[in-house]
């Protein structure tokens, strides 16, 4: 069955080590309530299919890479929202706008860490509490990120949210792939598949303009599943609905697969390009076009659009998100 044990290395330091009855390993870091790897066995070798630094202090320097992200992922626009008739001020993280839930967003924080066993499943609860008025985000927030493994070759994360006063909040994981097991390999081979005929429309800072297109005879249309190619994405497709498998990223050769679930109402996908061209990474030297991020949440804005949904987050109505990608290989 599932197994979690507590791990120190040089490299990550202090951290977690999950394995499924399969050799599926997940390594888990308190810090930016992160994984690490996600190893899955293949034709006799170990196949690390998650994108990240070598060790603790890359990733201090490469924050958002595999991490739980809030509390509000993406950009609010103009570092500012408004609620109940208040105009709330947020950090400006990039350009204006407050990127992934500013300058010491989720990403920076060092969780409370307690590793768990059950039938067929093992993990990490990460837990911390961001106090009211940390990046302008109203509230006292006890955030919750669960991640864990299960027997059935399945990578799970699953927030959890209450807040003391009413405030914004929408999270999701960071989590870079490439399915070869080294960014020096494009992702341009890989085969993505979503279920979403509708694009949100991103101005020039990628923040949203409250306009969904369609996919359709677009770069954005992936419904049938088709080789990404040098297509670059930063952009949040909306799923024609949340039923059952909802994105699928096959690697070149098609050995292996990850399928995505969630409860949640979009993802946001994100190519990587020059800004990570060149860094030496765990299995590589990233090449120009070398991981893909999958970012499952809300449609990014939906504070200030509310064609798009709600993200309040009230006292006494706890917020949850799940999401899980099954392993096929």
């Amino acid at each position: 069955m599932a197994t979690v044990k507590a791990v120190h290395n040089e490299a990550y330091q202090d951290h977690y080590l999950v394995e499924n009855k399969n050799g599926v390993k997940l390594a888990l870091s308190p810090f930016g309530a992160r994984a690490l790897d996600l190893i899955v066995p293949v034709d006799g070798k170990e196949v690390d299919l998650m994108v990240g630094p070598k060790d603790l202090a890359g990733y201090r320097e490469n924050p958002y890479f595999n991490a739980t992200i809030g509390p509000i992922a993406g950009r609010v626009a103009g570092a500012s929202f408004e609620l109940a008739g208040e105009t709330y001020h947020t950090e400006d993280s990039q350009s204006g706008n407050t990127l992934h839930g500013g300058l010491t967003g989720y990403d920076k924080q060092n969780f409370d860490a307690t590793p768990f066993q059950e039938e067929g499943k093992a993990g990490v609860e990460f837990t911390f509490t961001d106090p009211d008025g940390a990046h302008g985000f109203p509230g006292n927030v006890k955030v919750k990120a669960t991640y864990s493994l299960t027997d059935n070759n399945e990578f799970q994360f699953k927030f959890e949210a209450e807040t003391d006063k009413p405030t914004i909040f929408n999270p999701t994981n960071h989590g870079y792939y490439n399915l070869t097991g080294t960014p020096e390999n494009t992702i341009d081979e890989h085969t993505l598949k979503i279920r979403a005929s509708k694009v949100g429309e991103t101005n020039d800072d990628v923040t949203t303009t409250g306009k969904l297109l369609e996919v359709a005879e677009t770069k954005f249309d992936f419904l049938a599943g088709r080789k990404i190619g040098t297509t670059l994405l930063d952009d949040p497709f909306v799923f024609d609905d949340n039923q059952g498998t909802v994105l699928t990223l096959t690697s070149p050769d098609g050995k292996i697969a990850m399928e995505l679930t969630t409860t949640e109402a979009a993802v946001v996908i994100y190519t990587t390009r020059d800004a990570e061209a060149g860094l030496d990474f765990k299995n590589g030297i990233m090449s120009q076009h070398a991981a893909i991020a999958i970012e499952p949440q809300a449609i990014p804005g939906t504070e200030a659009y509310p064609q798009f949904g709600s993200i309040l987050l009230e006292p006494g109505k706890p917020f949850l998100a799940e999401s899980s990608f099954t392993l096929k290989f």
